[in-house]
């Protein structure tokens, strides 16, 4: 106080002790550099009692805002990708051989084991052949057998009848062979286990090699083709975490990459994975599914809401932080460039520029400037 009286009353002594005349030239710019002079240091006086009032002002208000406390925490990153449901053990049976088809023992949605016959095509002319090749067979067989005793027994007749009776035999056992080899082709039988997705082939029509007859799906092995871009090529690999959705199920599962492709596609620059799926309840082949795959994991990520990041005119990244003003409840606010990383599900990973335990300022972000004081609420 006694600081602001001295500069006054220099003020007034300056003003008063002016003579009436203009005075010269020096003197005046000596009168004018008194009273400037005066004039900041009551400046900055005056700032400094307003600090101090302000300092004990209990009505002041102050903008409310909400505090996060930076900690670290595991971050996680995925980007999305369409797929569809294949099945190894899908596929469509045919028929080996031409013909009728004579009975179809399965339906649709039954399940069958491997080995079960499924499908037999009309075999009755290829039976009839083969009760006259059998008949011919029998005797064939003894006549073979009597003509060996006498030759090789008793040296009657002649080694040619011998040997034309051999073939003859041997012929007919090889033609009987073929025969029911043939008649075994004409029915379908399961190579695996499974179950009838479709059954094209109908009693009494027409089938062939031609004309799938069957198809027969095993569940139990499907698993999910994707095409990734090649930006991600350095990214995916085999074990990769994977989350397999089904939208049209309102089902997810968690998954990871069993192969990945080698080779890039011209046409999308793309390359393609399989995707494993633990769990197949439902699942049906060419099903469309969504796959999320992540490319990126830190377990001690500093992170906050996207929302907080902000930019200024040239683009730099800032947030603001919040430093507690000591001996009271208050806090300034204070702007901290920052450099980010990734951004997944609202939260964006900050690389540099804060520290575990910092506080930044929530609700409030958007309306507060560098250096204001403000409460939390």
């Amino acid at each position: 106080m006694k600081k602001v009286v001295f500069i006054l009353s220099s003020i007034a002594l300056v003003a008063c002790g002016a003579p009436e005349e203009m005075g010269t030239m020096d003197e005046l710019k000596s009168k004018k550099e008194a009273l400037v002079s005066s004039r900041d240091s009551i400046s900055a006086l005056i700032s400094e009692v307003e600090l101090q009032l302000a300092a004990l002002d209990t009505n002041k208000v102050y903008d409310v805002v909400t505090s996060k406390s930076v900690e670290p925490s595991m971050f996680l990153h995925y980007f999305d990708v369409f797929g569809m449901v294949e099945a190894d053990k899908s596929i469509n049976l045919y028929t080996t051989a031409s013909g009728t088809v004579k009975k179809i023992y399965v339906k649709n949605g039954q399940s069958v084991k491997k080995g079960q016959l499924l499908l037999s095509l009309d075999t009755d002319i290829m039976m009839s052949s083969l009760a006259e090749l059998q008949t011919g067979l029998e005797l064939a067989k003894t006549v073979f057998e009597k003509q060996q005793r006498l030759w090789m027994d008793q040296q009657i007749g002649s080694e040619i009848q011998y040997l034309q009776a051999k073939n003859n035999y041997d012929g007919l056992v090889q033609k009987v062979k073929t025969l029911k080899e043939q008649i075994e082709l004409s029915e379908i039988r399961a190579p695996f286990a499974g179950s009838i997705d479709n059954i094209f082939a109908k009693e009494g029509q027409l089938a062939g090699p031609q004309m799938p007859a069957i198809r027969l799906v095993n569940t139990s092995g499907v698993y999910v083709k994707a095409d990734v871009p090649e930006s991600y090529a350095n990214r995916v690999h085999v074990g990769t975490p994977a989350s397999v959705a089904f939208t049209s199920m309102d089902y997810e599962v968690s998954a990871e990459v069993l192969q990945v492709g080698q080779f890039i596609q011209e046409g999308n620059r793309t390359f393609s994975i399989n995707v494993s799926l633990p769990e197949a309840n439902g699942v049906k082949p060419n099903q469309m599914v969504h796959v999320a795959l992540q490319d990126y994991r830190n377990d001690e990520a500093l992170t906050v809401p996207a929302s907080l990041v902000q930019q200024d005119v040239e683009g730099n990244d800032f947030i603001y932080t919040l430093k507690n003003m000591e001996g009271t409840d208050r806090y300034q606010v204070v702007k901290t460039w920052v450099t980010t990383g990734l951004t997944f599900e609202g939260n964006t990973e900050i690389v540099s520029g804060l520290e575990a335990g910092m506080m930044v300022v929530d609700k409030g972000s958007r309306s507060v400037r560098t250096g204001q004081e403000v409460v939390l609420g």
